[in-house]
């Protein structure tokens, strides 16, 4: 079916590759809604879950998901009274808070990392293989995204 795909039609190959991420990126971001968190979380929530591998500022969460820093601070509110988070002094800066998973919140990332990467093997029918050269690619686009400021300003 994948050589069917686009057969009729004269799409050069980077509009084909766009058209592949976007289809992959909603998807597994449709999956990952479906995934059940007790409580519900919202899309920004379980971003910050995703990303918080470790104890981080929240501007530096911001970077990480590309969006403004007023948008994680809602968030990292509703995690904490979730009981996903909690805020500690920074050692290097006594004046500013990290963001810190808690046990639930480990559980959580740990659960939402574990279905997001079994849905992205189903959904792209890659081999490990090409799914290493896929994010090596993907992540090698990225500066040129940002440079360009396509995702400076995302509020998502």
């Amino acid at each position: 079916m994948t050589e069917e795909m686009f057969a009729n039609t004269d799409l050069p190959a980077e509009i084909r590759a766009m058209l592949g991420v976007f289809a992959l990126a909603n998807q597994i971001e449709a999956e990952m809604m479906h995934i059940n968190v007790s409580p519900p979380l919202a899309k920004m929530e379980r971003k910050i879950l995703v990303f918080l591998d470790r104890p981080k500022r929240m501007g530096a969460l911001a970077e990480d998901i590309f969006c403004v820093p007023s948008a994680v601070t809602p968030a990292a509110d509703a995690l904490e009274n979730c009981g996903f988070v909690r805020r500690i002094p920074d050692p290097q800066d006594r004046r500013a808070m990290l963001l810190e998973l808690t046990e639930a919140g480990r559980a959580a990332r740990e659960a939402l990392m574990a279905l997001v990467v079994n849905s992205f093997r189903e959904i792209s029918d890659m081999t490990p293989e090409e799914i290493k050269t896929f994010a090596a690619l993907a992540i090698k686009s990225m500066p040129g995204a940002v440079k360009a400021g396509l995702m400076k300003d995302r509020d998502e």
